[in-house]
């Protein structure tokens, strides 16, 4: 059987993860990949360019597979950034997915309000991940447990969050003749 392979515009092994674990429920076998490329927006990027960066990492993918004849079905690109409604700061994701035929998907994660002073920080150019680093006294978190572990307490980690964002990328593709017509 030949497996459903995907492409992810990162190396990093929580998004590959989540990919590997949401693809997985409907697709096998799957072969997921990630590959680093450039988003095309800060590091911490806020509303719009978060919906952006994701797209660009996708398409980055896509045209790494188009280049070197990989063969895959799936290009994902995964952004965290910041999003601004009703004068309040809110910490999310965005999935963009991208088949191998043009059609594409998008969802986020879900929101949670950020604290002011990390607004303060995040808006004179500090990332998120180096906030939570600080914070828990660790290297690295967004490998990790990221912000959305810390402010839970463990209970919605990076992964848990980013598996669900991808499932609900994916639904236009599981409900093709819903979306695709």
């Amino acid at each position: 059987m030949t497996p459903t392979k995907v492409l992810i515009g990162s190396e990093n092994s929580v998004k590959i993860e989540s990919a590997r674990q949401s693809f997985s429920k409907f697709f096998k076998p799957v072969e997921i990949k990630g590959l680093p490329v450039d988003s095309g927006v800060s590091v911490q990027p806020f509303n719009e360019d978060t919906f952006t960066g994701a797209k660009n990492r996708a398409e980055h993918v896509k045209r790494i597979n188009d280049e070197q004849s990989l063969n895959a079905n799936f290009f994902v690109g995964i952004e965290g950034g910041v999003l601004q409604l009703h004068n309040r700061w809110f910490q999310f994701t965005v999935i963009y997915i991208l088949d191998s035929q043009h059609r594409d998907s998008f969802s986020t994660t879900g929101l949670y309000e950020l604290p002011d002073w990390i607004v303060e920080k995040l808006l004179a150019g500090i990332e998120l991940a180096h906030i939570i680093d600080e914070l828990t006294q660790e290297s690295n978190t967004k490998e990790k447990q990221s912000a959305s572990g810390f402010f839970t307490n463990g209970e919605v980690d990076r992964l848990r969050n980013y598996t669900q964002a991808i499932t609900f990328a994916l639904i236009p593709f599981l409900q093709d003749s819903l979306y695709f017509q």
